[in-house]
């Protein structure tokens, strides 16, 4: 058996090398098709990847720009949340069926604060996400916006609407920044940790 160790690299992914670059007018594709290969190596910012994956939605994108502004240049809300989410991935070990990347995403949303990973870390196990096994009784709103968000990702149900993400009312700010961030590590993957200010 043999495993590839390739890793895309930004020389790899340069845009002059796509077969929609043009050399006088740039890019001429609406969207980038490697956008995954390109984030892999390191090549793609947040405003980037942010606007590449809504493009299609332009209810939110006022929150989108404010996001993108406020981006403090790490997915994490603390050091804490860092060590959490390795320990879950520690505690969990390597399975290759599950460890799929919105498993990841539902793991970081899920490890973002102690009072969530209280209530719903056990929704995490060797097969995978079962939201049944978590224990809602008091949880906040906030919480709660993140883990209606986890189901929604993980089990492709309408947990939570684009017009809810439009809505500050019913996603708060933080909530909103944690799960734009949870839906671009289920579309690309722990590649996604990569994205930064650039």
């Amino acid at each position: 058996m043999y495993i590839s160790t390739f890793k895309y690299k930004p020389e790899h992914v340069d845009c002059s090398l796509c077969t929609e670059y043009k050399k006088k007018t740039g890019c001429a594709a609406h969207g980038c098709s490697w956008l995954s290969e390109r984030i892999e190596a390191g090549a793609v910012s947040y405003a980037e990847a942010v606007r590449e994956t809504f493009s299609k939605y332009p209810d939110p994108h006022f929150r989108m720009n404010l996001l993108v502004r406020l981006f403090p240049g790490t997915f994490w809300m603390d050091e804490r949340h860092k060590k959490r989410m390795d320990y879950m991935k520690a505690l969990l070990g390597f399975r290759r069926k599950r460890d799929i990347s919105k498993f990841f995403a539902a793991m970081y949303l899920i490890t973002a604060n102690e009072d969530i990973y209280k209530c719903a870390a056990n929704c995490l196990y060797k097969k995978g996400f079962d939201y049944t096994f978590a224990r809602m009784k008091g949880i906040s709103t906030h919480n709660y916006t993140l883990f209606m968000a986890v189901r929604g990702i993980y089990e492709n149900t309408d947990g939570l609407t684009i017009a809810d993400l439009s809505d500050p009312y019913v996603v708060d700010p933080e909530a909103f920044r944690l799960i734009v961030n949870a839906i671009l590590i289920a579309r690309y993957g722990t590649s996604a940790f990569k994205l930064g200010r650039n």
